[in-house]
Order: C-alpha cells, then sequence, then structure tokens
C-alpha cells in the first residue's frame, strides 16, 4: 500500500494517535508525510509558540515560522534522545541568536505585548531577568526537568534550583503581594494584651524591689562529710573495724 492510500485509511490516523513522540519522528523522517507532521504540531505547537511568546513576544511569530520550516525541511536525529527535550533545546538556541529580525517583527507581535500586559500573572513573568524567567517557564510552564533545565542554562543544579525558588517567590509577590499575618479575635487579642500588661508589670516590681540578694554558696570543705569505711578484712575477734 502505498504513502497516499495509507493517509486515506483513516485507520493510519488513528494509529498516528499511539505513537511516541520518537516514534513520530522516525516516521516522518522516511516518509515526508504531512499527516505525520501535523500530529507532531498537534502535541508541541501551542507549548512552544507559549514559551517562546513569554521569552520573545516581538520576536515569537517570525522565530516559530523559521523554526518549523526548518524542521519540515530537516527532521531530527534524534539518538535515544527525547523529542521534547529537542524541541524547547533547539527554540531556546533561537531565542539566544542575535535580534537583527526585531524591529521588522515589532508592529507584527504589538498584540502579543499587549495581550501578556493585560495578565497579571503573565506580567509578573515578564518582570523576572530574562535566566529566571527562562528557567522558571521550562519547568513550570514547559514540564521539563530541572536537571534538563540546568543542562539548558549551563547552571549547576542547586544555583538552576535557587534560581527557579526565587522565581517562584517573586511571581507570588506581585501577584499576591508580601504574606498577611493571620487573623487573630478580639478574645484572642484582649488575651495576648492581658499577658502582656502582667509581664510588664512583674518586670516593674522587680525593677522597684531591687535585685534580689545573692544566696551565700555553700562552704566546700577539703574532707567529706561522712566517714569511708574501710573493706573489711579478717580480723581477730578482739579488734573493731578500721574506720578512716
Amino acid at each position: 500500500m502505498g504513502i497516499k492510500a495509507k493517509e486515506a485509511n483513516p485507520m493510519f490516523a488513528d494509529k498516528l494517535y499511539s505513537l511516541s513522540d520518537e516514534d513520530l519522528v522516525i516516521q516522518y523522517g522516511n516518509t515526508r508525510s504531512q499527516k505525520v507532521f501535523r500530529e507532531i504540531y498537534r502535541r508541541y505547537g501551542d507549548p512552544l509558540f507559549r514559551y517562546c511568546a513569554q521569552m520573545a513576544p516581538r520576536r515569537c511569530a517570525l522565530l516559530m515560522e523559521q523554526f518549523w520550516n526548518a524542521f519540515l525541511q530537516s527532521p531530527p536525529q534524534l539518538h535515544d534522545r527525547r523529542l521534547k527535550n529537542w524541541l524547547y533545546i533547539r527554540v531556546n538556541r533561537l531565542l539566544q541568536t542575535s535580534e537583527e529580525s526585531l524591529q521588522t517583527a515589532e508592529a507584527q507581535d504589538e498584540s502579543l505585548c499587549s495581550a501578556l500586559e493585560n495578565s497579571e500573572v503573565l506580567r509578573a513573568v515578564q518582570q523576572l531577568p530574562r535566566r529566571e524567567r527562562n528557567v522558571f517557564l521550562l519547568f513550570t510552564e514547559c514540564g521539563l526537568s530541572l536537571a534538563t533545565v540546568a543542562d539548558i542554562e549551563k547552571l549547576p543544579l542547586v544555583l538552576c534550583r535557587a534560581l527557579l525558588r526565587q522565581s517562584r517567590e517573586a511571581v507570588q509577590l506581585a501577584v499576591h503581594g508580601s504574606a498577611r499575618k493571620p487573623w487573630k479575635s478580639a478574645s484572642t487579642m484582649a488575651r495576648e494584651a492581658a499577658a502582656l500588661a502582667a509581664a510588664q508589670q512583674g518586670a516593674t516590681k522587680q525593677e522597684t524591689q531591687g535585685p534580689a540578694t545573692p544566696k551565700k554558696p555553700a562552704t566546700l570543705f577539703p574532707w567529706k562529710t561522712a566517714p569511708e569505711i574501710a573493706v573489711a578484712h579478717a580480723t581477730p575477734a578482739d579488734r573493731s573495724v578500721e574506720v578512716v
């Protein structure tokens, strides 16, 4: 059965859904089937676009077009790597390229920048430094492992984990503000005030009475208070036990 006949068969489309990402890449590399490519794009088109939009909103559309055109012309050779990791690593490289096309794409993606500004959470993410934003998005939004994120950013794992924690705290602070103190009822506040007043009153009374008279230390003697009884030895009946 030829390639066109397979694509016309509805069972062929059902089979694509059950294939892994890596098998789809192999299938596309062998057949250049548009249906296979559409399945890959269905799985990763939107997630990659969201990631790219939050990293470079003005260049996003142009970068995504370049990326998928290159994928169509030359599908990757994964060599036992995961397709998901390969996709984000390659897009991250594109994001780090020169910004020669920034002015060309600026007017085109202005609506995307406006959408990011209208969302409180997305606006908070945009305020992060580039490296922290990339770590935050790759782990939280894209679902990559922290080890893969550290490898992409060429960071030690400990430092990458610290940047992730800082970025989360910064986003939470920007959205929700500083942490609020726990709510207390009026009765609880009254009890705490009474306890504080009692403590202050006790301290004032102690200051008025003056310092307490120190106790006279007990006299230490060079000898012990009770005599030690030596071990009794076999003695004649007319001798008593020796006391030391």
